[in-house]
């Protein structure tokens, strides 16, 4: 298979469509549509399913997807080092986080790990919990700050920060009457909740299923950005970190109860445990560590630093 067709079908594969993938690697959608052709010829199989509105992908092609960003990105990888192995050290990392802590911890992350490695280049991508892990198991990223990970054998796991949990949304009737709120509590309110195996819907179970009590879930919402919309139009109400729910609580958007007895979240950074060792990825871990700990110390981030060796999943 040939590197050209293997980028060409990835940007279908992340637009969606022919069209709009040509337009992103700057070709004609013929040129696309002909190193796709190659590929699925070669395959002996169809990597896509055609319709009015795209291409979605097939089961074959959800599997060459996968492996097929793992191998561009080591491509990409020794690339980079290879040609900036006279400026000192270079390559490619990249990092997942959730939105929250990635708020916080993405632009002093960046500041510091360019100023000492300008040579490198950093990826940062977003997104839940659950999310990020499939990520990080599927190869697709090097690194990841996870909330809570579930265990998982072959990756190494370092706590970076353990951030209490409230119940946020606007002052409603039915919402909490005390300044704190209570696992019984729960049945009572409207809650707006990330999909499972998110760490908020995993907490919730484990309370619930401890308690025997059902759960009122208004909706379910991936995206940080549409819970907090949500919450700002008094829908519902949801569990959030102090760095999730800040810079609406300030505005005061919504309001935060915080829970009895006190509920907590562990920021952890994972990485497989097979992985190439190097000098920058060891320095890119070292860094991660570090600004979690000044953040949480200087009181940039509401969240206790858990300064404690690298243990091994």
């Amino acid at each position: 298979m040939e590197t050209r067709a293997l980028r060409y079908f990835q940007a279908v594969a992340e637009r969606g469509s022919l069209s709009r993938a040509a337009e992103f690697l700057r070709i004609s959608q013929p040129a696309v549509s002909r190193q796709v052709g190659k590929l699925e010829q070669e395959l002996g199989t169809a990597l896509f399913r055609r319709h009015g509105h795209g291409v979605t992908l097939t089961e074959a092609g959800r599997i060459l997807l996968e492996r097929s960003q793992l191998a561009l990105r080591q491509l990409d990888q020794t690339g980079a080092e290879i040609r900036g192995g006279k400026g000192g050290p270079s390559g490619v990392i990249s990092l997942a986080l959730p939105p929250a802590a990635g708020y916080f911890l993405a632009p002093a992350l960046v500041a510091r790990f360019n100023a000492e490695y300008p040579n490198v280049f950093l990826r940062i991508v977003g997104g839940f919990s659950g999310y990020i892990q499939e990520w990080l198991a599927r190869g697709q990223v090097d690194f990841a700050c996870v909330h809570d990970p579930l265990p998982q054998r072959g990756f190494e796991v370092t706590p970076l920060v353990e951030e209490e949990v409230f119940l946020v949304g606007r002052p409603a009737a039915g919402s909490p009457r005390r300044d704190h709120v209570r696992i019984a509590d729960l049945p009572g309110l409207p809650l707006i909740l990330p999909s499972r195996p998110n760490a908020s819907r995993r907490l919730l179970d484990g309370w619930i299923a401890e308690k025997g009590i059902a759960l009122n879930i208004r909706l379910e919402a991936d995206d940080h950005s549409i819970i907090r919309g949500l919450l700002r139009r008094g829908i519902g109400f949801t569990l959030l970190t102090r760095s999730g729910f800040d810079a609406d609580f300030r505005d005061s958007e919504v309001e935060a109860w915080p829970f009895r007895p006190r509920a907590f979240w562990r920021l952890t950074l994972v990485k497989p445990a097979n992985a190439r060792q190097s000098d920058v990825a060891d320095a890119f871990m070292r860094t991660v560590r570090e600004v979690a700990r000044e953040l949480s110390r200087n009181g940039l981030w509401a969240g206790k630093s858990l300064d404690r060796a690298r243990s091994r999943g």
